[in-house]
């Protein structure tokens, strides 16, 4: 139970962070803004491989796999890790919602404060970067894990999942990914919340399948701004998507929650190539 207190402040402090710096995230200067996108546009290209399907590149595929055995996976999912690491060893996933105009590296620092207020490559930045919070598995094998990020200008960052306030925009884009080096998760949506601090969408620790764990995600679901048509299953992870709405109170913020539907291993995806 301590841990659970605990790690509940520490979430709710991360998401406070995430409103503290709110006012900053519209950012009126164009110049900025280009900066920024052009960033992540730069970061995105190295770190994303082109899947052939050569002969030459099957072959080159067969030998990586050798190798990932042997070491920290270098690259999967084509997605480049050891680009990724060079620039921050931090990183620990990518992001993903398909077609929303989401997709970033996540990295997870020693504390849920630096990358509120500092960028991919480490450098005091306004814009931040999405991160895991600081008490949460790598793996994401935690019952729920967190991931925070600003609600940037440009529709960048976390800034698109306001529009989840509209149940439409949901039909549209229902699910999101998390790849990690070894496996992809994939999450269907089930609650939209505009979640106050100390409430239940920041709660942790429960045991998968347990009466907790399944309270938990029942309120979740029934603090849901609309009936999203999906009901959670308890034997299976939760990981909320938190940020800021300029709109709402300063003690509130957007929390979007996906159930695990799949999961994909490297072996599993490589295998088909």
């Amino acid at each position: 139970m301590k841990r659970l207190k605990a790690f509940a402040v520490g979430m709710i402090l991360a998401a406070a962070g995430l409103m503290f710096y709110c006012g900053s995230f519209y950012i009126t200067s164009h110049r900025q803004n280009k900066e920024a996108e052009e960033n992540w546009k730069q970061i995105e290209q190295t770190a994303h491989t082109s899947e052939q399907t050569s002969e030459d590149h099957a072959v080159k595929q067969k030998k990586r796999k050798e190798k990932n055995k042997k070491q920290k996976i270098r690259e999967s999912f084509g997605i480049s890790w050891e680009n990724l690491r060079k620039i921050n060893p931090r990183t620990v996933a990518w992001i993903t919602v398909p077609g929303a105009d989401i997709s970033y590296p996540v990295v997870q620092g020693d504390d849920d404060e630096f990358y509120l207020k500092h960028n991919f490559q480490d450098e005091e930045n306004l814009f931040g970067c999405i991160f895991l919070g600081k008490a949460n598995r790598k793996d994401f094998s935690d019952s729920h894990s967190f991931l925070y990020g600003h609600n940037m200008q440009g529709n960048m960052m976390f800034a698109n999942l306001n529009r989840y306030e509209d149940p439409a925009y949901l039909e549209q884009y229902p699910e999101f990914e998390i790849i990690t080096p070894e496996k992809k998760y994939t999450y269907r949506i089930f609650s939209v919340e505009q979640a106050q601090e100390g409430s239940t969408a920041f709660e942790y620790g429960y045991d998968l399948s347990g009466n907790a764990y399944r309270e938990q995600l029942m309120l979740l679901k029934n603090h849901s701004l609309y009936d999203t048509g999906i009901m959670p299953r308890s034997d299976r992870q939760i990981v909320t998507l938190v940020t800021c709405n300029s709109r709402l109170d300063q003690t509130v913020r957007m929390a979007v929650h996906g159930n695990l539907r799949n999961t994909l291993s490297w072996s599993q995806y490589s295998a088909r190539k």
